[in-house]
């Protein structure tokens, strides 16, 4: 008899660790990173980077707010980054895709174009205007495949005070706009439950009071607010399969269309958003003396700048930052390669 219970506890015990977090717990991130810095060159033209995506280490794209369009969108080839200097109708504001053959643009402008990358030229791909709207604005693109993709931003009536949020959906054919309530805000971030069509977005609604942050998530019939907070900016992302959103220093896990504090940094100079990872026990966060780094115990500054860094995209052993000296208007990409 105390054999066989002896067995059950075993056995029981086996089950509980397959399904629980000692098997799934991610392996905590490495910090053994060789770094480099490539300064963006636009001559003499104005530019401010903004978004960054690649589908590999050797291909990678970084677009920005361009006082010419022709130095609006880079690309880096594992090598050097360059410019075509082929001047478009855009001032781009998102950037993501599927594949090296798959990119998608979104701008900010009167065009209401949103841009594609075949794997060897830029085209329009449409123009999309909502009644009683003249400007488009895509701030984050999110996807599962070439038939699912998402984009957030707002629409506006300038000089009208007029303005909402929009979620927009491609198809594999074209995109729509999604019929969503009414919201005086701008999405800016964007992260689709894995495993769902449920999208998270933070975004922002401009008030008399100031700027309030807002959380939402969208299940295709319920625009639903999770989370406000007069002051600061909110970021989506998603590591691993988890989303988390950033919030001044407090980190908040989503769950069941639900935000849980996760983290407090308050007065610990951990003050950024997340700019990128590759699970919660591996990814950058912006602080006080620069991007610092949490393995799963600790955060850790590891990369002393006074560049503002706020965007970055992840590989299985690169990274890649981009980093803004507002003072003096210049642009880097600050580049991390694992040992």
């Amino acid at each position: 008899m105390k054999n066989l219970i002896k067995t059950i506890l075993v056995v029981v015990i086996l089950l509980v660790n397959s399904c629980g977090e000692g098997i799934t717990e991610p392996e905590p991130g490495r910090r053994d990173y060789i770094w480099e810095v490539d300064e963006i060159n636009p001559g003499y033209e104005s530019l401010s980077l903004g978004r960054i995506w690649g589908s590999s280490p050797n291909d990678v794209w970084a677009v920005g707010s361009s006082s010419w369009t022709a130095t609006s969108i880079w690309h880096y080839d594992g090598i050097k980054w360059e410019t075509d200097s082929i001047p478009r109708a855009v001032d781009p504001t998102a950037i993501w895709g599927l594949s090296k053959n798959e990119v998608w643009l979104g701008n900010y402008d009167y065009n209401n174009n949103i841009w594609r990358y075949n794997g060897s030229k830029w085209s329009l791909f449409g123009s999309y205007i909502l009644d009683g709207y003249d400007i488009l604005c895509i701030n984050y693109f999110d996807g599962t495949s070439s038939n699912n993709i998402y984009g957030v931003g707002f629409v506006e009536l300038y000089g009208k005070s007029k303005w909402k949020a929009i979620i927009m959906h491609y198809n594999g054919t074209n995109w729509r706009f999604v019929d969503i309530p009414e919201s005086k805000a701008s999405f800016e971030s964007v992260a689709i439950v894995p495993g769902s069509d449920i999208l998270v977005m933070g975004g922002t609604i401009y008030d008399p009071k100031g700027f309030i942050a807002k959380v939402y998530c969208w299940d295709g019939k319920e625009l639903k607010e999770i989370f406000s907070s007069l002051g600061g900016w909110t970021f989506v992302v998603r590591l691993g399969n988890e989303i988390f959103i950033s919030h001044s220093s407090q980190i908040y896990k989503y769950s069941d269309k639900r935000l849980t504090l996760w983290m407090d940094n308050r007065g610990k100079g951990i003050n950024g958003n997340i700019i990128c990872g590759r699970s919660r026990n591996d990814f950058f966060i912006g602080g006080d003396e620069g991007i610092y780094h949490y393995n799963g115990k600790e955060f850790y500054n590891i990369y002393n700048t006074e560049l503002v860094v706020r965007r970055g995209y992840i590989f299985e052993r690169d990274v890649f930052f981009i980093g803004l000296d507002y003072a003096n208007g210049k642009n880097y990409i600050i580049h991390g390669k694992l040992k």
